[in-house]
């Protein structure tokens, strides 16, 4: 292991603006093909997916088998928020903090800081990457499978159906924000693994994905209400089935694009942080 100060040249500049170029696009590019190498586990990842949706969506079937309305919510909406809620899963999904401690462990940090690149925006396309793969190749799939074996209502109307779609995008970029945050922590504990398959379950639960914001104590859902969280499932759904109507519509929005400003600013905080001195492994 072989510690010791590096310093990242014009990567360094705290007040760096996010640079739009070509550069980045090849790197999202890269990132896309490397999924297409992965044949098996996006077989095994659609399969996958279906059982997590069946296995909630029987769950919530069963719960409402004595009652028609839990918590606001009919058996109907409560289906559709469980089959959609993991179709955008498996959209937003990304793995840059796995990709960030594997780079910590080989020494590949260290390379990249040489590089005349922005280290937060290459990690953002390469995770924008691995979204625009499932965007194309693995969530439609999903979606085919969703619907003819699971009952989904369609979006309360087209005006939420555009919300949902542009809320849904905010979810993949501050669910992006959050993994990048938990990888780069990786360069001051070398190793974070263990924390990251913790981190997925406690994102589920907190972001609504697994049961509705509304059905947790008060306390909670002031809480959640300082949080980034319910911007990545609960906002989403709650638009799509229209529970969330007129200026909420643009305030569950504005809070999703403040929280991406937070996650991308506290990101680049911590870098510059690790930058001042960086243990890498096996480098």
């Amino acid at each position: 292991m072989t510690g010791g100060e590096c310093r990242a040249g014009s990567t360094g500049n705290a007040v760096m603006r996010w640079p739009v170029m070509a550069t980045y696009i090849e790197y999202l590019r890269i990132s896309f093909h490397k999924m297409l190498a992965y044949r098996i586990s996006y077989l095994i990842g659609v399969f996958t997916y279906g059982i997590h949706v069946a296995v909630y969506y029987y769950l919530y079937k069963a719960l409402y088998a004595e009652t028609e309305t839990i918590n606001g919510y009919k058996v109907d909406d409560m289906l559709t928020y469980v089959a959609v809620g993991w179709i955008c899963k498996s959209f937003y999904l990304n793995y840059i903090d796995r990709e960030l401690t594997d780079d910590v462990q080989s020494g590949q940090v260290a390379m990249d800081l040489i590089k005349p690149i922005d280290f937060q925006a290459m990690y953002f396309s390469r995770g924008l990457g691995h979204s625009a793969f499932r965007l194309v190749l693995f969530t439609p799939p999903i979606v085919v499978l969703t619907v003819l074996l699971f009952s989904v209502n369609p979006p309360a109307d087209a005006v939420h159906a555009v919300f949902f779609i542009f809320s849904t995008l905010m979810s993949v970029l501050i669910y992006l924000g959050i993994n990048y945050i938990i990888g780069v922590l990786a360069i001051f504990f070398l190793s974070i693994r263990g924390v990251l398959y913790s981190k997925n379950l406690v994102i589920e639960l907190l972001s609504g994905l697994l049961v509705p914001i509304d059905w947790f104590p008060d306390w909670f859902r002031t809480m959640s209400a300082f949080l980034p969280f319910q911007g990545i499932a609960y906002y989403p759904l709650a638009i799509y089935l229209g529970r969330i109507d007129g200026v909420e519509l643009l305030q569950a929005v504005g809070f999703q694009a403040l929280w991406v400003v937070i996650m991308i600013g506290v990101g680049r905080f911590i870098w510059m942080l690790c930058q001042k001195r960086i243990l890498i492994q096996g480098g």
